[in-house]
C-alpha cells in the first residue's frame, strides 16, 4: 500500500518538536474515570503524561450539544464514547465537583504545569471559563454559568482571567505574571460571551463582549504577518489548522457584528489560505531561527 510522505511544512514542524522536546498531543477515553483524558506526554523536557483537561471536558460535552453552529468549530478528535447525553451529564457533574470558589465568582484550575508559556499549576484559562459556562447554560444552571463568566470580567492580576487595563479587555488563553494573547482563544471567547450576554440578557456581559471586540480590532493587525497569521503576540506562527481557525472565527464574528470595518482583515486572510502552502514552512524556520530554542 502506497504511503504518502510528509510535506517540506511537516518535516520542519516534526523537526521544531524535537527541537523543542515537545510530544504529539493526543486524546483518549478514560474508561475508568469515564471521561477524555489528555497525553501531554513531554513538553520543553517536562514530563506531564496522562491528565484530565477541565477544557476538554467541556469540549466534547458542548460538541455533543451542537454548539458549534453558535461558537465556531470545536477541533478535537471524534471519541464514540463522548457521543451520548449520559456523557454531558457526567461531564456537568465533574465540573462543578471540581470548580475552585473564589469571592464573587468561580474558576476551574490546572493541576499541571504547562512549560510552553512557563506556567506552574495551579494555573487558569478564560478559554476554559467560557466553554464551561456555555456549557452550563446550556445544561439549565444559569447561576452557575454566570458564576464563571464573571471570572472574564475580573482583571488577571485579582484572581481573574482578563487583562483589563485603561479601556481594553483581553481574554487570556493561559494566565501568567506577563499577558500573552492568543489570537482564537480571544476569538472564541468573546464568540461565547456575546452568546451568553443573549441568553442572559446581561447588560455587564453585553458591555464586556463590547470592549473586548473593540479592543481585539485595535490590535487585530499585530496578528498579521503579511502572508500568514500568529498563533500569539509572541509571534509564534500559526499553522494551517490554527490559521483557518483565525479565519472561521473572524468570519462568525463579522457575520454577527456586521461591522465592516473587519471585512479588510477577513479578505486578507481568507487570501493567505492560497499561499499557506509555500508561506508555512518559511514562518517555521523563522521562527526557529529567531527563538534559537528559547520560546
Amino acid at each position: 500500500m502506497y504511503l504518502a510522505q510528509p510535506s517540506f511544512a511537516q518535516r520542519v514542524r516534526r523537526s521544531i518538536l524535537r527541537g523543542f522536546k515537545i510530544d504529539p498531543i493526543t486524546i483518549e477515553f478514560s474508561r475508568r474515570l469515564q471521561l477524555p483524558i489528555v497525553n501531554y506526554g513531554t513538553r520543553r523536557g517536562f514530563f506531564i503524561g496522562r491528565r484530565v483537561s477541565p477544557l476538554t471536558v467541556a469540549l466534547y460535552a458542548c460538541k455533543e450539544l451542537r454548539l458549534e453552529s453558535i461558537i465556531g468549530p470545536i477541533p478535537v478528535p471524534r471519541l464514540k464514547e463522548t457521543e451520548t447525553p449520559q456523557y454531558v451529564d457526567r461531564a456537568v457533574r465533574w465540573l462543578l465537583s471540581n470548580e475552585k470558589r473564589r469571592d464573587h465568582f468561580n474558576i476551574w484550575q490546572y493541576d499541571f504545569p504547562w512549560p510552553d508559556y512557563g506556567l506552574e499549576p495551579p494555573w487558569r484559562s478564560a478559554l476554559m471559563e467560557a466553554y464551561g459556562a456555555l456549557l452550563l447554560l446550556t445544561y439549565g444552571k444559569p447561576h452557575e454559568a454566570r458564576k464563571h463568566l464573571e471570572s472574564i470580567l475580573t482583571d488577571y492580576r485579582k484572581a481573574g482571567v482578563s487583562y483589563i487595563n485603561k479601556g481594553l479587555l483581553f481574554p487570556l488563553e493561559y494566565v501568567s505574571d506577563r499577558p500573552i494573547l492568543v489570537l482564537n482563544g480571544i476569538l472564541r471567547c468573546l464568540l461565547i460571551l456575546r452568546e451568553c450576554g443573549i441568553r442572559l440578557d446581561d447588560p455587564d456581559l453585553r458591555s464586556a463582549f463590547e470592549t473586548g471586540y473593540e479592543s481585539l480590532k485595535s490590535r487585530l493587525e499585530i496578528f498579521d504577518a503579511g502572508c500568514y497569521t500568529f498563533y500569539d503576540s509572541l509571534g509564534r506562527p500559526a499553522d494551517r489548522k490554527y490559521h483557518g481557525l483565525h479565519v472561521e472565527l473572524l468570519r462568525l464574528i463579522y457575520e454577527r457584528n456586521k461591522d465592516r470595518e473587519l471585512l479588510p482583515m477577513l479578505e486578507r486572510w481568507t487570501r493567505y489560505m492560497k499561499t499557506y502552502p509555500a508561506a508555512e514552512p518559511i514562518a517555521f524556520l523563522h521562527y526557529l531561527i529567531r527563538s534559537k530554542g528559547n520560546v
